[in-house]
Order: structure tokens, then C-alpha cells, then sequence
């Protein structure tokens, strides 16, 4: 129990953005949200140990809705004695609803970040395999949106005290040729962590993460 505490506590007080990762310690609940106007995803996560999570994620775009089960796993973990770095692998099958018909959908992503008090990169890639082919807004049965984020801290800030980043964001869907760039204020205190954005092109984006 003390080596759990004394790990637990190292993760907290090294990377203040842990709490956005999709498989946390035993038992721990985390939900996640992540919005603009032309979408919406929530990820509710459940680790059965350090390594796996159950989870389930509802995601809405194009006027599709998706609803998956999933599972997340822990590929692997670096800590070193300032930084972390993970990589994760997800997998699930659920549902698509679109013009109130239901049809199969399969789920793999990857992701892959490193960490440091002052630092932050990570890289998201998220796929759909779709059977719905009747939505012209979403024109391809394969689904890829890829994410990547580069950030720093202005200033360092105890794990018990208000923790602000700055975060720079490119994200695209690989049927468009356009990158949607957004920049982001984070904030982070305790088991919370609650993003505001302002895209490029003058859209929002607000995103949080809670940890039980």
C-alpha cells in the first residue's frame, strides 16, 4: 500500500495532465468530454487495474451518432524522474444512429504521449469501421480523425494549486485536406481539468476530464 501511495503521488506531482488518460490506477472512474460545434464526444472509463479499462464512448459528427463499448489498454509506460511517457491501444464495437437507423460500427485508436512539468505532446488516432453508407456527410465507410497537441506551462504550480497551460492543437479527418487548428487555455486542480479553446477560423471548442 505505501509503494501505491508513493507511485500515485509521483505520477500527480510529475504530470499534471494525467487525468486525460484513457487507463488510470485500479478502480478509478474518469469522464471525459470533448466539444466543438460540429462535435461531441464523451468517453467514460472504468480501470479494472492499472494496465486496463473498460469504457464506453457515445461520439456525435456529421449527424451520425455513435455508441461503442470499449477497452483501453496500457501498452506501455516510461517514467523517468522528471517525465512520463504511455501508449494505448483501444478496441470496441457499438452502434451508428443516423436518420433514426441503427447500424454496426467497430472502433480501434491510438494513442501515444509525453509529459513533463512544463511539457506536453500527444498524439490521437481514432478509427471507424463503418456499415452505414448513407450518410453523405460522412462519405466513407472508414472513419479516421486524427489529433495532435503540443503545450507548456507557463508557470509551475503545486498538484493542490490551480495549474494553467497553453496548448496548441491540429486535428483532421484524413478524407479532408484541411488541418483545424485551435489553440486552448488549460486548466488543471486536483482531479480536474477543464480546457476553453478559440479555433483558427473563429469556432470554440471546450473540453474537461474528471477523476474519481
Amino acid at each position: 500500500m505505501r509503494i501505491l501511495i508513493q507511485w500515485l503521488a509521483m505520477i500527480c506531482l510529475v504530470s499534471p495532465l494525467a487525468q486525460a488518460h484513457p487507463v488510470s490506477y485500479k478502480d478509478a472512474v474518469g469522464l471525459m468530454s470533448y466539444n466543438s460545434p460540429e462535435m461531441n464526444e464523451i468517453l467514460l472509463t472504468y480501470s479494472l487495474t492499472p494496465h486496463f479499462a473498460v469504457a464506453g464512448t457515445y461520439l456525435r459528427d456529421s449527424k451520425s451518432e455513435f455508441y461503442i463499448p470499449r477497452v483501453n489498454f496500457l501498452l506501455k509506460r516510461w517514467n523517468n524522474e522528471d517525465s512520463q511517457g504511455n501508449i494505448y491501444l483501444s478496441g470496441g464495437a457499438g452502434y451508428e444512429k443516423f436518420a433514426s437507423k441503427n447500424y454496426g460500427v467497430s472502433l480501434g485508436e491510438f494513442v501515444a504521449d509525453w509529459e513533463s512539468r512544463k511539457y506536453y505532446i500527444y498524439f490521437d488516432h481514432l478509427y471507424l469501421n463503418r456499415s452505414n453508407s448513407d450518410n453523405v456527410l460522412l462519405p466513407d465507410r472508414d472513419y479516421n480523425h486524427s489529433k495532435l497537441r503540443v503545450g507548456t506551462a507557463p508557470f509551475l504550480a503545486d498538484y493542490s494549486d490551480l495549474n494553467v497551460w497553453l496548448i496548441l492543437q491540429g486535428e483532421k479527418h484524413l478524407d479532408e485536406s484541411n488541418i483545424e487548428m485551435t489553440q486552448f487555455l488549460r486548466f488543471y486542480i486536483k482531479n480536474t481539468l477543464w480546457e476553453v479553446g478559440a479555433r483558427f477560423d473563429g469556432g470554440w471548442a471546450f473540453n474537461y476530464m474528471v477523476h474519481f
